[in-house]
């Protein structure tokens, strides 16, 4: 192979950015070395990466975005090669790239990360938040490490790792007519306003358990985040079915909200880490699961659900 594991990374920031400049600015180094990566890239392998459109700068093509993901494994490996050649006794320094889904990331990552920091202080954790759709692409596309997610909506073609069951359970106002029940059913909810976290495999889920069961639920109210859902929630527009509470039952709008446990038959998600298969992880990204093991050992995530 006559191309250089640098030039590599030239080839994945470029697809990773969707622009040649862009990647030139983020590597340091000029247009024209990336130009020069992508063209030996395709010589050397025969295949067309990328197609450059006006509006959208650099769109990987479908065998380009094959390659890239074969790339980003490689480098993996060299990376892990290096590590352990350095030995394991070597402080953990640099960067760490974390895929988080939004409506969990507030009640974890601060955690584990402060952990993180504590036993490796040179080593920072960049987090990008998004829902399963996104954050799986980040890490297809090599712009994260590793993902902390559910395991809802997961590709076959990713690793993961359970952490937690996350039971689902009822939010509703305080004043709510099903507050005062200990347990609340489906059925309870029949008929009902539902408030519903507008995220792709987050409303599927929560009306797979409504269909499930039978019932139908009343008027479906769609909100963009996991917080504006539970503050409509206190607000009595309706109620929500969540998996993850926080530790405060306040909401950004000041009002609380009652949680209940939602008795369902449906198996609960889980909460798990997920790798890309078929490459080692960095030492960072072991450090990173490792501090998620042991946050999911405290009373802290404990207190996250409610059986």
């Amino acid at each position: 192979m006559k191309i250089s594991l640098r030039q590599l990374e030239y080839v994945v920031a470029a697809s990773q950015l969707g622009s040649i400049a862009g990647a030139a600015e983020d590597m340091g180094i000029s247009t024209s070395s990336i130009l020069a990566a992508i063209e030996k890239f395709e010589q050397e392998f025969a295949v067309q990466l990328f197609v450059r459109q006006r509006s959208k700068g650099l769109v990987t093509t479908a065998m380009g975005a094959r390659a890239i993901a074969r790339t980003i494994r490689l480098l993996d490996e060299t990376r892990s090669f290096a590590e352990d050649l350095q030995g394991r006794d070597t402080a953990l320094t640099g960067d760490l790239r974390v895929g988080a889904f939004t409506s969990i990331s507030p009640n974890i990552a601060p955690g584990v990360i402060r952990d993180l920091s504590i036993r490796h202080p040179d080593m920072i954790v960049h987090l990008t938040e998004g829902d399963i759709l996104s954050i799986q692409r980040s890490l297809r596309d090599g712009a994260v490490d590793i993902l902390l997610t559910y395991d809802a909506g997961l590709s076959d073609e990713l690793d993961q790792e359970m952490l937690a069951q996350a039971p689902p359970h009822v939010v509703l106002s305080q004043s709510h007519p099903l507050a005062d029940k200990p347990r609340i059913s489906l059925k309870d909810l029949a008929g009902h306003p539902l408030l519903l976290l507008n995220l792709p495999h987050s409303r599927r889920y929560v009306m797979s358990l409504f269909d499930r069961e039978g019932v139908t639920p009343g008027r479906i109210q769609r909100l963009e985040s996991f917080e504006m859902v539970r503050s409509a929630a206190a607000a009595g527009l309706g109620a929500a079915i969540l998996n993850v509470r926080p530790p405060d039952d306040n909401t950004y709008s000041g009002m609380r909200v009652a949680c209940r446990p939602l008795d369902c038959a449906s198996k609960s998600p889980a909460i798990v880490l997920v790798t890309r298969r078929g490459g080692r992880i960095s030492r960072r990204a072991e450090a990173f699961a490792a501090a998620c093991r042991r946050f999911f050992e405290t009373p802290t995530a404990s207190a996250l659900f409610l059986k």
